[in-house]
């Protein structure tokens, strides 16, 4: 069975870096539980959400590529808002603060980049769809 190839298509590296955002915020949950204004059940839901959102990505279902690019977006603007507010609010001399701070900056940039991804392919399947 041949594969179709879609140009533009960045589903595996959207995928990739929602599994690794996925598995930074699980990881590191329990550690800064304390300095997250979220219930504990919505955080372990959004890891979750990203595997399986993640894992539905491919180039044939719109709706998919669609959600998994306002995901990335809401993702970043969280991740971001608690970087800078760690950044400004929190004291530097406390480790778990410094660490809260570079977490969250990791996991913005890592949905930064997934954000660009998931439009390009977006974009993508938008332009073969006029083709």
């Amino acid at each position: 069975m041949e594969e179709k190839t879609v140009e533009h298509y960045y589903g595996d590296k959207v995928r990739t870096l929602f599994i690794i955002g996925g598995l930074i915020m699980l990881a590191s949950y329990p550690f800064f539980s304390s300095l997250i204004n979220a219930p504990m059940p919505i955080a372990i839901l959004a890891c979750l959400a990203l595997a399986v959102f993640g894992g539905l990505m491919n180039p044939e279902q719109k709706w998919v590529i669609f959600l998994n690019t306002v995901i990335p977006l809401v993702a970043f603007l969280v991740f971001e808002y608690y970087a800078v507010y760690a950044y400004n609010n929190l004291s530097s001399t406390e480790s778990i603060h410094v660490a809260f701070f570079w977490v969250n900056q990791v996991l913005a940039l890592i949905f930064f980049f997934a954000a660009y991804l998931s439009t390009k392919s977006l974009r993508g399947i938008h332009l073969a769809s006029k083709d």
